[in-house]
């Protein structure tokens, strides 16, 4: 991708600062967007345009919001109408018709719902570049590299503060951005957590499979209780035996980092209980499964008999 006429224009243009955040984010997004999926030639590029007329006089700006027809809105605050006006020129003058690098720079101050990776990557190389110097720019750098919308995120939340400060408003972009983000992450950590449940009781169901308790069974009882995710079920030969998988699977949960909330039952109950919070395991005699018989209960859920490999 040709970028001579910008990369002139930033040369004969910019101040020395200008060029160095330029360039920052030139690099810190083509970084980006090779962790991250995206074009690395469309982030140089769009890095190269994104701030073309931040510097731009009063009169200029006013000028390019009358030629492209740009919301008045605009016209006092440059902060927001530099983006817009670059990506117009990046499509009017010189002839880039590619959305997805329109929208990366027209939208890399504020962010807004639906953002591809693109965006986002210009969007938070914008904020972190190496040049940017204030009290949590590591802080995101780190998370920049561990998960990009949690970075976008917190870039938001940081400017919220901020403007919340000099009591301004933030964009309505920036605001559909940020609440989309809140949504997806939460939605995210919620099948997140769901998995590792379900990944914990299998191996709490195969350490009782492995040490001889006899039909083992997973419940997945998650979207039909509010107090458990998982029901672990087995049947011991004698309550010595009972007593002895308990010592085992608090033993295993325990190395997996599971604090055991209750336990109830133990000598001479036929049922031994440990509540591990999400995942609930329950070693019965047989007498007392059948009584209880929790798999009829729960019988309308997802149930996985657990086997060991041979």
């Amino acid at each position: 991708m040709n970028t001579d006429y910008i990369e002139q224009y930033i040369t004969d243009n910019f101040s020395e600062k200008r060029r160095i955040h330029t360039y920052g984010v030139r690099d810190t997004s083509v970084r980006l967007a090779k962790k991250y999926g995206a074009d690395p030639e469309k982030a140089r590029a769009c890095s190269l345009y994104h701030d073309m007329f931040r510097r731009a006089s009063d009169e200029h700006i006013e000028e390019c919001i009358n030629k492209y027809g740009l919301d008045p809105k605009y016209r006092h605050d440059p902060d927001l109408a530099h983006s817009k006006i670059a990506a117009i020129y990046m499509k009017n003058e010189m002839g880039i018709t590619d959305e997805d690098m329109l929208n990366a720079v027209a939208y890399h101050t504020t962010g807004r719902a639906g953002m591809s990776v693109l965006e986002k990557v210009i969007f938070l190389a914008d904020a972190i570049e190496p040049a940017r110097d204030y009290p949590s720019v590591d802080y995101l750098r780190e998370l920049a590299d561990e998960d990009l919308d949690e970075a976008c995120l917190a870039v938001l939340e940081r400017s919220e503060d901020y403007l919340s400060l000099k009591g301004r408003k933030m964009d309505p972009d920036s605001i559909e951005f940020m609440n989309e983000l809140r949504k997806r992450l939460k939605e995210e950590e919620t099948e997140k957590k769901a998995m590792d449940n379900r990944e914990l009781a299998m191996e709490a169901a195969k350490l009782l499979d492995q040490k001889k308790a006899q039909d083992v069974l997973v419940i997945d009882i998650a979207e039909k209780s509010s107090f458990a995710d998982y029901l672990v079920i087995a049947s011991a030969g004698s309550d010595r035996q009972a007593e002895s998988l308990a010592d085992n699977v608090e033993d295993k949960m325990a190395e997996l980092g599971q604090n055991e909330r209750m336990a109830d039952g133990r000598k001479h109950t036929g049922w031994v209980l440990l509540d591990f919070g999400d995942i609930i395991v329950n070693i019965f005699s047989a007498g007392m499964r059948d009584k209880y018989d929790l798999e009829k209960v729960w019988g309308d859920c997802e149930t996985v008999a657990v086997k060991t490999e041979e």
